[in-house]
């Protein structure tokens, strides 16, 4: 069977197709040690596999909140459950339990197919600041394990009064708080993403206020805990979602251009962080996807990109395959 083709208007030398779709606010996208696509299908409450071109529910279950209610008419908006996913080996899947509330998510963790409840919980993490906006850690997303796969980084939303890069420890499945952007005189909130950077630091990417360009991404010192350098992303509105292009120092770069009452078109682009703080170059490779929200490099070299669809809450949401990153 054919693959579907999407055209984005991409630059010669590149190409998109649909990996998948029929999603309901999809987020995170990963790949099993074998090579599985593994999609957070956020709004339905489950984690999917896609094998041999066939979705397959791998987790279900999963507890579903609405993120946002109208103020005024009190529509409710953004269903969400589990926000990110990533495998620890070949049997070991971790999932953010992220439609619990803040103050009550979780990391979980399960070494094979069905229910949530299967799963092994980490703690929850309450509110760290005397905000009394702040109800503890939520919107859990961002999953990164460390090289020896004995921690994983997490993004936390809970409250913008603080947020927080938190990490979990494996072996104890213990949640706890690691760099605050707060703490250290960063404006700038929303944690969306983490990968990688080396030995010795973790980037973290900021998406900001809704619809401004404020986003910022954040090298964070692993022995310090704290900010070496930061650089902002012009042009890039409410970026969501980043991967190391393999083999390179530059990022691929999802931008959702976040609206509270519709999908609008986002971008995808590269960026380049220089070696010093400031202005990271980017270069827009489209700006007709539509509500893109994270990313990942699949073993084919190819960037999966999970995206909301033409319209949120319902099953509009794709995963898009693109070629020619490098």
């Amino acid at each position: 069977m054919n693959a579907e083709v999407v055209d984005l208007g991409l630059p010669e030398g590149y190409s998109a197709e649909v990996a998948a779709k029929g999603l309901t606010n999809p987020s995170g996208v990963s790949f099993s040690p074998s090579g599985t696509l593994t999609i957070c299908d956020s709004g339905d409450g489950r984690v999917l596999t896609l094998e041999a071109g066939e979705l397959k529910e791998f987790i279900t279950g999963f507890p579903t909140e609405y993120w946002k209610v109208d103020a005024e008419s009190g529509d409710k908006r953004f269903k969400l459950g589990p926000l990110s996913a990533i495998w620890l080996d070949a049997e070991t899947l971790a999932v953010t339990n992220a439609g619990l509330g803040d103050g009550a998510e979780t990391v979980v963790f399960f070494k094979g197919p069905g229910k949530v409840e299967a799963g092994e919980a980490t703690n929850s993490v309450p509110p760290t600041s005397d905000d009394k906006a702040d109800k503890g850690e939520g919107n859990l997303t961002g999953l990164t394990a460390s090289a020896d796969g004995k921690t994983i980084y997490v993004a936390g939303q809970g409250s913008d009064a603080k947020t927080w890069v938190l990490k979990v420890d494996v072996a104890d499945k213990k949640l706890s708080p690691l760099f605050s952007a707060d703490d250290n005189d960063i404006a700038i909130n929303s944690p969306m993403a983490t990968a990688l950077w080396g030995d010795d630091a973790i980037l973290t990417l900021y998406s900001g206020a809704g619809g401004k360009d404020d986003g910022l991404i954040v090298a964070w010192d692993l022995k310090s805990g704290k900010p070496t350098k930061q650089w902002t992303v012009p042009g890039l509105l409410d970026p969501m979602g980043f991967a190391v292009i393999p083999g390179a120092k530059k990022l691929a770069v999802v931008d959702n251009n976040w609206a509270l009452t519709e999908v609008k078109p986002g971008k995808l682009a590269i960026v380049t962080l220089p070696e010093e703080s400031g202005a990271a170059e980017v270069e827009v490779l489209t700006d007709k996807l539509m509500g893109p929200v994270s990313c990942t490099f699949g073993p084919d070299g190819k960037l999966y990109i999970g995206q909301l669809g033409k319209e949120f809450d319902k099953n509009e949401g794709q995963v898009i395959a693109v070629s020619g990153l490098k």
